[in-house]
């Protein structure tokens, strides 16, 4: 077989035992890799009734098909387990440069059964692997544990978690290369529930493609479209996602003081020009490429604050959303540093703000108290922002409750606060409104990945053209925000792309680049030797959100009954601002998405669907 190992690890944590488990060719044709071959496996192995953070629980690390290649933006890294935070299928995206060096090493996955009775890391050297004792590290941040695994192999990649994660807190994230977080569906928890506290891998070889010369002349044909639509491009070099902020801020995009106000009124243009891509891009030392990375969107950066100095990777945009408009923040020594701490300890920063604004509304109405906390807080205050980020990378006191997310903080704080904790299914929000894009309501609560902004739907589309990461019937069709009719087959179709970039590894922002056009299916040839056709590879697509459909089922999750915060569907609807007098028709929009995909009222994909796609229920 080509363009990959054709071989995964299984490491047995109760007995530090080691499996290799050859995967064949047509197990790939129907998933791919990445987490496509990660919804066959958590499918195959598990029950659906496994405690997240039980020793049954398997957390998957996998490279994707396109890793190793050369492939424009083509590096991205996928791990996969049952989500602590939402009891249902949990994955989580990352750039850096693990991905390919984990392929390079001799395995295309990695998965992790049972608990280890001491703090272990993994480390793969070109075929050969070792559990190794992490009692040195055991209880350092992210940055200092890295420091450690890549004195341990200088050239190769590690993968860590901080003490949020070894304290299993729900939004703590796994780490990679100073500062790429895969932050949601609270994975750095599960690691830490298996007393991993890192991965090292290095490959000195490189995985023979099925026509070495196709790829190169394909990978060089996609640099030329790079080139050509490099005016695409060049806001993402310059300024990365916070390319976005301050408009986001006044257009109805960023939700405002959790989720209660609008930009406008409650925050102002003043507040979001403070926070601006030209201001943040002042702090930049130089860009910042994942691996394979010709866009280059990320940025290292320098920043003398009144908090201590910075010197790490550039904000992005969920970010400053998290920690500007949700909280009514507009310092970006406050912005910036958040954001370092929850990089260097390993924390999500999306919960992390989520988190926050939560306490403070709960502050603002007299629920907590500043003998709660330990100090005053509320909204518009920066210093207390750090404050509270520090609490909850210690786990201390208010921060290991916060540290668990919104909904768990609701249930222990009560008085009512639930109705200040904007999540779906327990996972905290993104910065992204359905108010404004309102099939991200559908996105948010029918994915089996709830409350996730990069989960695939045309959300981002609506007021422009259904993008889809190759040529398909209906690309470019146009989408009109709040006209409901045919979305449903849109949105199925959107998601089905999104399996097929993250089953590749490719990275989602491709599709701004290359909207409609990457050469997925000569790619597929150049690398594997298979003759495709886009039919294939969007039923590829289908096959994998229907797995992690049916893993949910299995764990008891039925999306058709999943219900979000009413303000985030505007019930009641703002009276101001560029969404007011907006309510989002989501029971619709999920209905019918659900409906197109085949998944019935009790959640379970229909026999129809699972027989025609090969799924084994």
């Amino acid at each position: 077989m080509y363009g990959v190992n054709g071989k995964i690890l299984w490491v047995n944590l109760e007995d530090a035992s080691f499996r290799e488990e050859v995967i064949p060719e047509e197990i790939y044709r129907k998933y791919l890799g990445g987490y496509g071959l990660g919804a066959y496996i958590l499918n195959r192995e598990m029950s659906g009734s496994e405690d997240p953070l039980g020793p049954k629980n398997i957390l998957g690390v996998m490279s994707g098909i396109f890793n190793s290649h050369g492939v424009p933006l083509g590096g991205r890294l996928e791990i996969v387990a049952k989500s602590p935070a939402t009891g249902t299928w949990g994955d989580a995206n990352c750039g850096g440069k693990f991905g390919p060096e984990l392929k390079n090493s001799g395995f295309d996955a990695i998965f992790f059964r049972g608990i280890s009775k001491d703090p272990v890391y993994l480390k793969i050297v070109d075929g050969r692997y070792s559990l190794e004792s992490a009692a040195e590290i055991w209880g350092k941040n992210a940055y200092v544990t890295e420091d450690y695994l890549r004195k341990v192999e200088p050239r190769g990649q590690a993968l860590v978690i901080g003490v949020p994660g070894e304290k299993k807190l729900l939004i703590s994230s796994i780490m990679n290369d100073y500062g790429r977080a895969a932050g949601r569906s609270g994975l750095g928890a599960v690691m830490g529930s298996k007393k991993v506290k890192g991965i090292v891998v290095r490959g000195s070889g490189k995985i023979a493609p099925f026509d070495r010369e196709m790829l190169v002349q394909t990978n060089k044909e996609i640099q030329v479209m790079f080139n050509k639509n490099i005016d695409l491009a060049r806001p993402w070099q310059l300024y990365g996602t916070t390319s976005i902020t301050e408009s986001a801020h006044l257009n109805g995009d960023t939700p405002i003081k959790n989720w209660s106000g609008y930009g406008l009124r409650d925050y102002g243009e003043e507040n979001a020009k403070k926070i601006s891509d030209k201001e943040i891009a002042k702090d930049k030392l130089r860009s910042y490429g994942c691996a394979q990375c010709t866009l280059a969107c990320g940025g290292h950066v320098r920043r003398n604050t009144r908090y201590g100095p910075i010197e790490g990777h550039r904000l992005e945009y969920e970010g400053t959303g998290s920690f500007g408009g949700l909280n009514l923040n507009s310092d970006l020594d406050a912005m910036a540093m958040a954001f370092e701490i929850c990089n260097r300890e390993g924390i999500d920063i999306i919960s992390a703000g989520a988190v926050i604004a939560f306490a403070n509304e709960c502050y603002e109405k007299g629920i907590l108290k500043e003998e709660d906390i330990g100090f005053k807080i509320g909204f518009g205050d920066p210093d207390a922002i750090v404050r509270m980020v520090k609490l909850i990378a210690a786990g201390e006191g208010i921060g290991g409750i916060l540290g668990m997310g919104a909904e768990v903080a609701s249930k222990v704080i009560g008085k009512s606060s639930d109705k200040f904790a904007m999540h779906i299914h327990g996972q905290d929000l993104p910065m992204h409104d359905p108010k404004l894009m309102p099939s991200l309501a559908t996105t948010y609560i029918a994915d089996p990945t709830p409350g996730r902004h990069t989960a695939g739907g045309i959300g981002f589309d609506e007021g422009g053209t259904l993008t889809l990461p190759f040529e398909y019937e209906g690309s470019g069709t146009k989408i009109d925000r709040y006209d409901y009719d045919t979305k449903g087959k849109m949105q199925s179709l959107s998601t089905y792309g999104m399996q097929v970039m993250n089953a590749t590894g490719m990275c989602q922002f491709s599709t701004a680049v290359w909207p409609n056009s990457y050469p997925y299916l000569k790619l597929m040839k150049a690398i594997m030797g298979w003759d495709m056709t886009a039919d294939e590879l969007m039923e590829i697509g289908k096959r994998i959100q229907v797995a992690r459909h049916l893993f949910n089922y299995k764990a008891g999750v039925n999306p058709w009954n999943v219900t979000p915060p009413g303000r985030v569907v505007g019930n009641p609807p703002l009276v101001g601002g560029p969404t007011g007098g907006v309510s989002v028709d989501y029971r619709r929009l999920v209905k019918d998405y659900l409906e197109e995909v085949g998944i019935d009222q009790d959640g379970k994909p229909n026999e129809e669907v699972l027989r025609r796609l090969g799924i084994e229920a």
